[in-house]
């Protein structure tokens, strides 16, 4: 199966502060394997010759997310080229603009350019914010095969955590029906697979449970793992 990777565009030393080097590095192989890293934008895009227009060097619908650095001291993107090349890359990706002067927030914040470019698809984010959460991104994609934009800005979101209270609430309805039903059901073995237990390991444990204590063992399972 093909991965969507995202690409990233910073040129911050990686010896400063939150620079997309030290978030990369701080990924497993697995994690790290998902990202597109670039420093400058020269095998990226280019300005046309009379500098009003923007001509793209590769195919940028691979990528489901792209993020930039947008200083405002040193911008990769002059701003009078910014909405065209966000109009542009924003046709098949939706764009995250990164730095150190943006506002912090636990959800996600839009970034309209330009009339032209369809909401939900251009967001800006705090540096900091991005730099702690870009595992977290990451990891949601691993888990749901999607990426979804609130693991970014969020950190208390966590992608397993949500998936194991959704297996959960399946759970606590097929133990309507039986204790023996949920142990049998696929949700009670996707979630004791999500954290690596072996479902077939511990059915005897749980058969032997009553409906309150199996609920609270597998909430005490999310929460501790």
């Amino acid at each position: 199966m093909t991965l969507d990777k995202v690409l990233i565009l910073d040129d911050k030393l990686s010896t400063e502060n939150f620079s997309s080097v030290q978030a990369i590095s701080l990924l497993d192989e697995e994690q790290r394997s998902l990202i597109d890293y670039y420093e400058e934008t020269v095998s990226l895009w280019s300005e046309s010759t009379d500098g009003d227009d923007i001509v793209l060097l590769q195919d940028f619908s691979r990528y489901p997310f792209i993020f930039i650095h947008d200083s405002f001291e040193n911008p990769l993107v002059k701003d009078g080229l910014k909405a065209i090349l966000f109009e542009k890359l924003t046709k098949t990706s939706k764009v995250v603009l990164f730095s150190g002067s943006r506002s912090e927030s636990e959800t996600p914040i839009e970034k309209i350019y330009d009339e032209k470019i369809s909401g939900a698809v251009c967001y800006e984010i705090l540096r900091r914010q991005y730099f702690d959460n870009l595992k977290n991104f990451i990891d949601g994609y691993l888990l749901i095969s999607e990426y979804d934009i609130r693991y970014l800005y969020n950190q208390y979101l966590q992608p397993k955590k949500e998936i194991a209270y959704l297996l959960l609430e399946k759970i606590k309805m097929t133990l309507e029906e039986s204790i023996q039903a949920a142990i049998a059901s696929d949700s009670f073995k996707d979630l004791l697979s999500l954290y690596e237990y072996d479902a077939d390991a511990t059915t005897h444990r749980f058969s032997m449970m009553t409906d309150d204590d199996f609920i609270a063992t597998l909430e005490d399972l999310i929460e501790e793992n």
